[in-house]
């Protein structure tokens, strides 16, 4: 006689329902957002420190606090450093610029070294973490993990920069096509971002004391596309201000 499995009681609750909802809302809430003019940042600020901090919450990996830790302190400096760029430019040298595609894509660049430095500085960091441990068991997952963790929150203050793109592109002129070509394949890698979480949602394997880690699967590929809505951004600003198409 075979013996019949009983589902696991004890395995969390992945309603994609609910993942979709919390994507779709912080998707048109951050979007929405930008488009608020000189007003934008003072709604995005808070809703890039509240996608952070839930996700902190509701981590959806195995790991320790070490490794939420390191991923808020990723998420604090890229901020931080984000908010700098568009706004005082104290951290940066000064620059003195005359062209208008490098007054508008120098908070971009400037954001974008430091992002580079923070994934390298991280990765070092994670790897000696786990370099250090007397027992190395799924040394390649624990370290992807955390490190997933890190730029998901480094990557968040990305949509910050969509403000530049709202205040400064206008889909007219020689560059209209390729600026809605620009526009159509972010939305594209958004749509992808958002399916994808769906094949996560069943395989990922959260920390069972960890309360709602869908919260934390949903909120992931919103924080990479940070990475999206930055690159676009940058990408518009060429549109706009390039040499191929300007006049």
């Amino acid at each position: 006689m075979v013996e019949q499995t009983q589902p696991d009681s004890t395995l969390p609750h992945r309603p994609y329902r609910g993942v979709l909802a919390v994507q779709v809302i912080a998707l048109v809430l951050l979007v929405g957002a930008s488009l608020l003019g000189q007003f934008a940042l003072f709604l995005e600020v808070p809703l890039c420190v509240a996608a952070m901090a839930a996700f902190t919450i509701f981590w959806p990996f195995r790991g320790t606090w070490t490794d939420r830790v390191l991923g808020v302190l990723a998420g604090l400096i890229s901020l931080v450093f984000a908010l700098n760029a568009l706004g005082s430019g104290t951290l940066y040298p000064s620059l003195n610029a005359n062209d208008a595609l490098t007054i508008a894509a120098t908070p971009l660049i400037h954001w974008a070294c430091v992002y580079v430095m923070l994934l390298a500085l991280f990765t070092v960091i994670g790897f000696a973490r786990q370099m250090a441990r007397k027992e190395r068991t799924d040394l390649l997952r624990s370290l992807s993990q955390s490190l997933t963790g890190m730029v998901a929150m480094a990557s968040m203050p990305g949509w910050l920069f969509v403000v530049v793109a709202a205040s400064c592109v206008s889909f007219t002129g020689p560059g209209t096509w390729v600026a809605i070509a620009v526009s159509v394949i972010a939305l594209a890698l958004m749509v992808l971002m958002v399916i994808a979480s769906r094949f996560w949602l069943k395989d990922f394997d959260p920390d069972p004391a960890v309360p709602a880690p869908w919260v934390g699967i949903a909120l992931l590929p919103v924080m990479l596309l940070g990475l999206v809505a930055f690159a676009a951004t940058l990408a518009l600003l060429l549109c706009q201000y390039g040499p191929i198409f300007v006049d």
